[in-house]
């Protein structure tokens, strides 16, 4: 099972949001919101190792204060969608995959009929909706089209957040981690190339004989499969899918056999769209909560502390240490282990609380207003302090939380970046509540 890089999903919120920061206001000449994020995020990276699907979401991450992700939100609203270039990671076993469905029963299967696009193709037998590498989606999106990229490691090719062509390279093909950061598509044997087109008025679908098939996806007014003879030992598919104005044409070159065919249909059948709203079946890997009132105050046997100025507490036993910062030394404060027995998830892992400095003077930040978690909540001495919390989901269940502070000391006061993460359960999600009401920034 491929080890999906969560951290691409959350590096991408931090970078986007802080340069998004900084482009709305003026800090002093010597602020780099990008290098000062990328330094946060090193130094708070986790140590623990998520399974997730090989994509990230649009993730579906959150913004940072600021994708796009990453997992989800929409790509429009600069959501944290992981265009990171995974050529380092180590590709996961075959073995690992899901089971291919058999090419007899396949052929076997029942014929269905579908109209779309003015006319009438079969039904593509075998899809199954949803079908993801951890049982929960971190899709990437192309305008208003939401994909997942199959297991396996694939690497994105350019920025595939940037709209109209999305590439992604197999690593398990020949030279796919020794190309360099200037490989092509081209380059490539197995690949999926999506385009964001809009001049689809004309499009129609082929004579219901022609061999294409179709597949219903909720807000689609045309869907065409059209699987062509193979090259090799790859098996070329194009995929045109349109939604009123808004077209896309996607090329998948997945394996000929039975593996690349199941690729083909567990691929078909993640594609959903914006605007139809997520799927029965959907099921994303991050969610965003809504805090409850934060009581201010420290509770006993709380280890109180300051940092440039902020005053907090954390829980009792955590140990702090000295990391980088851009204008100042950070701190990372780093609770005792927490051991869990989910499958696929290093059993061995601790909270943090991650604290970047920066430099007194004029407010660095502005509320995301395009980020559906971003809250303003009270703390003193503040005159701005803005949270984004974000819950990592697994088999349905919270894993863990992650949270985005934002603060501005008031009266020309210091600006922090503060990184939370704290256990997915009850007790952890009260711990951070707690953590909240510590917060105090007066002189």
């Amino acid at each position: 099972m491929n080890v999906h890089d969560i951290h691409a999903k959350k590096d991408a919120a931090i970078v986007a949001g802080l340069r998004a920061a900084g482009a709305t206001i003026e800090p002093p000449q010597s602020l780099d919101a990008t290098a000062m994020a990328v330094r946060a995020v090193r130094n708070v990276r986790r140590r623990r190792v998520v399974v997730a699907a090989t994509t990230a979401l649009a993730g579906l991450v959150l913004a940072g204060a600021g994708i796009g992700a990453a997992g989800a939100i929409y790509a429009d609203q600069q959501v944290p969608l992981p265009g990171a270039d995974k050529s380092s990671e180590e590709p996961s076993p075959t073995s690992e995959l899901p089971a291919p469905a058999p090419s007899e029963a396949l052929e076997d299967a029942p014929t269905e009929y579908l109209e779309t696009g003015g006319g009438t193709l079969p039904v593509l037998p075998g899809v199954e909706r949803g079908v993801v590498e951890s049982g929960e989606q971190s899709p990437y999106i192309l305008g208003g089209l939401w994909y997942e990229v199959p297991p396996g490691g694939w690497s994105a090719v350019g920025d595939v957040n940037a709209g109209g062509v999305a590439g992604w390279l197999d690593p398990e093909r020949p030279d796919a981690l020794s190309l360099g950061a200037d490989r092509t598509i081209d380059d490539m044997d197995a690949t999926i190339e999506l385009r964001n087109v809009f001049d689809v008025a004309g499009w129609t679908a082929p004579a219901r004989d022609s061999g294409a098939t179709t597949l219903d996806i909720e807000g689609a007014d045309l869907v065409v499969i059209e699987q062509h003879e193979d090259e090799g030992k790859i098996r070329p598919v194009t995929i045109t899918l349109r939604s009123g104005d808004e077209g896309w044409i996607i090329e998948t070159r997945f394996t000929a056999d039975a593996a690349g065919d199941t690729m083909l249909r567990n691929f078909v059948g993640n594609l959903w769209l914006r605007d139809a709203g997520e799927p029965d079946w959907y099921q994303p890997a991050f969610s965003y909560p809504t805090l409850a009132a934060i009581e201010q105050g420290v509770p006993a046997g709380w280890v109180r502390t300051e940092h440039n100025g902020l005053k907090f507490a954390v829980p009792p036993g955590w140990t702090a240490e000295e990391t980088e910062g851009e204008f100042s030394p950070g701190v990372e404060w780093t609770g005792p282990t927490i051991t869990h027995a989910d499958p696929g998830v290093d059993p061995e892992w601790s909270e943090r609380v991650y604290i970047q400095g920066g430099l007194p003077g004029n407010n660095w930040w502005s509320q995301n207003m395009v980020a559906p978690q971003s809250q303003l909540i009270d703390v003193p001495g503040a005159d701005y302090a803005e949270v984004l919390p974000t819950v990592y989901n697994a088999d349905g269940e919270a894993d863990y939380y992650w949270v985005d502070i934002y603060l501005h000391q008031e009266d020309q006061g210091e600006n922090l970046f503060l990184v939370v993460e704290f256990d997915g359960t009850e007790q952890g999600l009260q711990d951070l509540h707690t953590f909240l009401g510590t917060l105090d920034f007066r002189r």
